[in-house]
């Protein structure tokens, strides 16, 4: 049987809806919103890179000591504090079957830090090196996965290029002992 509330139940059943209304507004107030998904960002970077070999090239491939000096003062970043990659000095590596137009300017296996004028790093890991001559140019790319630190997730390419050599500054005494090119740091996020 339905009985007659009158004005008073009225009123009681809009106090509960309103009490409710405030109960979930206070509730969604104090709970953390969605996390955004972060952007991980890019950036371009663009420098120098000397070599010296020890012995020089030649065109018979041979182990050689190689010492490179890569200087990168310009980058280009969704991250505005990110203006250069502080990472010098001069690295030194064994680089076997070494000839004229025929090396690996970087050890390009394992695992890479990348140091930035921000105080930040990236690490790469999976690092893969090939190496191509076309077009009259030496390209040596490494491409890996940044693993921690800034730009985490995302795919990193690092190119070297130098200029062809003239195959017969290989055939001086001593072969070729300094070179001179580029370098092109670029990371992309997803």
């Amino acid at each position: 049987m339905r009985t007659h509330t009158g004005r008073r139940g009225v009123a009681a059943r809009s106090w509960r809806r309103a009490g409710a209304v405030a109960v979930l507004v206070a509730v969604s107030t104090l709970l953390p919103a969605p996390a955004a998904h972060a952007a991980i960002g890019s950036v371009t970077c663009t420098g120098s890179s000397h070599v010296t070999y020890s012995p020089g090239l030649t065109l018979t491939p041979q182990t050689v000591t190689v010492q490179e000096t890569d200087t990168i003062p310009s980058c280009t970043s969704t991250d505005p504090t990110l203006t250069s990659i502080t990472t010098g000095g001069t690295y030194s590596y064994p680089a076997p079957g070494a000839a004229c137009n025929a090396i690996e300017l970087n050890p390009a296996c394992g695992t890479l830090a990348i140091h930035w004028n921000n105080g930040q790093t990236s690490t790469l890991t999976g690092i893969v090196g090939t190496l191509t001559a076309t077009g009259g140019i030496v390209q040596n790319t490494a491409t890996g996965t940044v693993t921690s630190g800034e730009f985490t997730g995302a795919s990193a390419t690092i190119s070297w290029i130098y200029a062809l050599v003239n195959p017969l500054l290989c055939l001086m005494p001593g072969g070729l002992t300094t070179q001179d090119g580029t370098i092109l740091v670029q990371i992309a996020g997803i």
